[in-house]
């Protein structure tokens, strides 16, 4: 961890984790992108609407697989509503954590992706993944809206994700995104992991 000033305004930054690629300034609320060592500014961290919450920054939450502790917190707005995702650790481990109106999934990168990626971008697809079998249920696009904390990649407030969900057996979902980086190559991300019962989230 290493700590730094905020380009923008000079305040100081919080102790910023190995794994972050970005954080925002809680004094201006610019976001700044870490490469190679160097700070930049990235524009807005965007307006994140202060309500209650069933997971906040750096509180550690009780999950059924273990003790999580989130460092980065991004919202998404698909137009009916909002989810919000939430980056931490999880005894040790580094993984995403969901929460749409009160659905809560945790998921992790997947590290060998689906052949065929956006093409299987359409409701009803079927695919085989870590010899599970998923059926997409969902196609839509999100667009980011605010962020806070520190994340391992860069977010583009007002950037559009067109998004898939598969669902698996026993409460497995499989997730795919996929939006434009700034030079207009596309980029294609996938998770995998389970649905949790909101109820099972408690205070560590």
């Amino acid at each position: 961890m290493t700590d730094r000033s905020c380009p923008n305004c000079g305040a100081a930054l919080p102790a910023i984790l190995a794994h972050a690629r970005m954080v925002n300034c809680a004094f201006c609320g610019s976001s700044i992108v870490l490469d190679d060592a160097t700070l930049r500014l990235a524009g807005r961290a965007g307006e994140m609407l202060d309500a209650p919450e069933l997971i906040e920054l750096a509180r550690p939450v009780r999950l059924p697989q273990g003790v999580f502790t989130a460092r980065g917190h991004v919202r998404y707005d698909y137009g009916r509503g909002h989810w919000d995702e939430y980056h931490g650790d999880l005894d040790g481990d580094l993984v995403w954590v969901s929460v749409d109106e009160g659905d809560v999934v945790l998921q992790r990168p997947l590290a060998d992706p689906p052949q065929g990626a956006r093409t299987l971008f359409r409701l009803g697809a079927t695919l085989r993944v870590m010899g599970l079998d998923y059926t997409c249920t969902e196609v839509a696009t999100a667009r980011a809206a605010a962020f806070r904390g520190q994340l391992p990649e860069a977010i583009v407030v007002g950037e559009a994700h067109l998004y898939a969900n598969f669902a698996g057996p026993r409460g497995a979902i499989l997730s795919g995104e996929a939006w434009t980086l700034p030079g207009g190559e596309e980029a294609i991300a996938w998770f995998h992991g389970h649905w949790i019962d909101p109820f099972a989230v408690r205070p560590a």
